[in-house]
């Protein structure tokens, strides 16, 4: 018995064997082992055992083929093959040794690996073949490198951050690879026949290979669990046959050249893909395909952007992403004439349930008559509002300046250089305050305001708040620094005289800038790094800040 016919042979004998004791033990693992080549899935057992079983089976007769087919090795001499046709034929087995034998390789690895035994047995397949013309070749290994080429690109993608939901280009390269593999093969059969060296047989596994990628997704919309496994892998294994019988038979006589026909079934199976691309006619989409709008790219960009934001050519398709909703299966087309009605209704004068700034994206002329502002740009309203904060701030500044000029000292006799009145206005109920100027002060604020509730005058470590009456008015803030104690306290014509210590690490003591005011203060601290005391005397409208040394540091 000649080596093919035993391994067949004792292939079917050991895969029967482990379906008996399947079924005797009521698991697929044995069978799934047997015949798989890997372990099992966890779906294998959720599935039911008599199905899988079946499936196995069909595998284990298609093992025992491939085994029949693989190991007869080249077939009788014929026609010289030359260097070219015994390196093709050397990759050709290299290519089903590669495709039988289980790697355990990284992904990306394998890949690469295949491409390496792949692309120069498709050139030299080009080169042996007889009949086709050059224009034929050329078109086979374009064809051929990018079926070859784009599957490391998307691999390589996998690997990566770059990810499908985020990367549209995953999606056309899949597409591409597909179409460019399906064009590759039927090229390939076509060649193969017009050549007349291989016979019908090999040329029907050729075509069932390229038949099998359908007949797997029928099975895979019939079925559920391992089964549509069992199924694709014996899909699989005619490419691996006919790569092998294409070996075998690479050696006989060149036969006549039959008349150069494609199959109309050949045809029909190539609109298939195209009809899949294009989609249902009855449901037109503004990019003609299966997938019109990426709601992912939409839900990142919430509200409708402004018109003048966009590119002409993309203000349709704005629209459809705020208008459009997924679980609702209405056409591109229909909800663009939807909206074309509204502007036409608008213009009219009549109520329309559509938001001006959506209407906007489909006619703009229309809704800039009566708004105006919707035809603005993004950059245009964010200068028009930079203006108004700088009027609003420069009304302020003129304000601050009125007030800073009715402001006077409360107490002209005691006199220093190192003080400044200014005026403070207390917009939004918070206080001023005096701290270090290179002081981290966060925690020292924290332990002020836990205070319940805080009294005029609150000091924590280097900082000091001063949460004097708010009023309808600015209050005159007055603060002098004295290197010395002043005089005692003078409480006549105050309403409160507090004080408090604060601490100067640094030998500078500054005052908040107030409100809108240019007034700058001085350095409080006249005898440097210390502690200080604070003395605040208040009443109405007025605010008195004496700040002079207690001792020094160290």
């Amino acid at each position: 018995m000649r080596l093919y016919r035993w391994a067949a042979s004792v292939s079917l004998v050991i895969t029967l064997g482990a379906i008996v004791v399947s079924l005797v033990v009521g698991t697929a693992t044995p069978a799934w082992l047997v015949t798989m080549w890997s372990p099992p899935s966890s779906s294998v057992g959720a599935s039911p055992l008599v199905p899988v079983l079946g499936g196995l089976l069909l595998v284990g007769l298609v093992n025992a083929w491939l085994f029949w087919q693989v190991l007869r090795g080249p077939g009788p001499a014929g026609a010289p093959l030359g260097r070219a046709g015994v390196w093709l034929r050397t990759l050709l087995y290299a290519n089903v040794a590669w495709l039988v034998i289980p790697s355990f390789l990284p992904d990306t690895v394998e890949v690469i690996i295949g491409l390496v035994l792949w692309v120069p047995a498709l050139v030299l397949l080009a080169v042996v073949f007889a009949g086709p013309g050059r224009l034929f070749r050329l078109a086979l290994l374009v064809f051929g490198l990018a079926e070859s080429v784009l599957p490391l690109v998307v691999r390589l993608a996998e690997d990566s951050v770059l990810r499908r939901f985020v990367s549209p280009t995953y999606g056309v390269t899949l597409l591409v690879a597909g179409v460019a593999g399906f064009v590759v093969m039927v090229m390939l059969l076509l060649a193969q026949r017009r050549d007349g060296r291989w016979s019908r047989a090999t040329q029907y596994i050729g075509w069932g290979t390229f038949g099998s990628a359908f007949l797997v997704e029928l099975v895979d919309s019939l079925t559920r669990g391992s089964t549509v496994e069992s199924i694709a892998e014996a899909m699989n294994v005619l490419y691996v046959v006919w790569l092998a019988r294409t070996a075998h038979e690479l050696n006989r006589e060149v036969g006549r050249e039959a008349p150069f026909r494609v199959p109309t079934g050949v045809g029909a199976a190539a609109m298939v893909p195209l009809l899949m691309v294009v989609g249902s006619e009855t449901e037109p989409r503004l990019t003609y395909s299966w997938q019109s709008i990426d709601f992912t790219e939409c839900l990142a960009r919430p509200g409708p952007p402004r018109v003048a934001d966009l590119p002409v050519h993309e203000r349709e398709r704005a629209y459809l992403c705020n208008v459009r909703k997924p679980d609702r299966d209405v056409s591109d087309q229909e909800l663009l004439s939807r909206g074309r009605g509204a502007c036409i209704r608008f213009a009219a004068g009549e109520p329309v349930k559509a938001r001006p700034a959506l209407l906007a994206l489909l006619c703009p002329d229309v809704i800039g008559r009566k708004h105006p502002e919707l035809l603005l740009s993004t950059a245009q309203i964010n200068q028009q509002e930079a203006e108004k904060d700088r009027a609003v701030r420069d009304q302020l500044k003129r304000e601050a300046r009125k007030e800073d000029a009715l402001c006077r000292d409360p107490w002209p006799a005691l006199r220093t250089r190192f003080q400044a009145t200014a005026s403070y206005y207390d917009w939004d109920g918070q206080p001023y305050g005096i701290y270090d100027a290179e002081a981290d002060t966060g925690s020292d604020a924290e332990v002020i305001w836990d205070a319940d509730p805080p009294g005029a005058l609150e000091v924590s470590g280097q900082l000091a708040l001063f949460f004097t009456p708010s009023q309808d008015w600015a209050v005159c803030v007055t603060a002098k620094a004295l290197r010395s104690a002043p005089p005692p306290l003078r409480r006549k014509g105050w309403d409160k005289v507090v004080e408090a210590e604060i601490v100067s690490e640094s030998g500078r003591l500054v005052m908040q800038r107030l409100s809108a005011s240019n007034v700058r203060f001085p350095n409080l601290a006249r005898n440097g790094a210390g502690r200080y005391r604070l003395r605040l005397y208040t009443r109405p409208g007025v605010d008195l800040i004496l700040v002079y040394p207690v001792r020094r540091v160290g």
